[in-house]
């Protein structure tokens, strides 16, 4: 893994975790965290689409309150949100973009 790329894993109880389904990686520079109240963390990838594409099918195939593992710049995989929901894939001039919504584990939900 590059050091400055963000791992997404799902926890499927497997040990051995399979890219493009167990996981997928992206470049930091296409990310940003935005803390909403309630711990709910709001997830927007902007990139050009073929960057996206892994990334927007590996949310896309997640299920409500599925917990969701981060591993941000190799600094270890923490497995403490679950997976709310992922918005629609849009075009944004020359990139796509989506939003994915996740739900830190020890907040109540809204």
């Amino acid at each position: 893994m590059d050091k400055s790329n963000i791992v997404f894993i799902r926890d499927t109880g497997l040990e051995k975790k399979v890219i493009g389904r167990d996981m997928t990686e992206i470049k930091e520079d296409y990310v940003k965290f935005t803390n909403r109240t309630g711990g709910v963390v709001e997830v927007k990838f902007r990139a050009p689409r073929e960057d996206l594409a892994e990334a927007y099918a590996f949310f896309s195939d997640a299920n409500d309150l599925e917990t969701i593992g981060m591993d941000i710049a190799d600094s270890g995989a923490r497995y403490n949100h679950y997976f709310r929901g992922v918005s629609p894939l849009v075009e944004d001039g020359d990139n796509y973009k989506f939003h994915v919504t996740l739900q830190t584990r020890d907040a109540a939900p809204l």
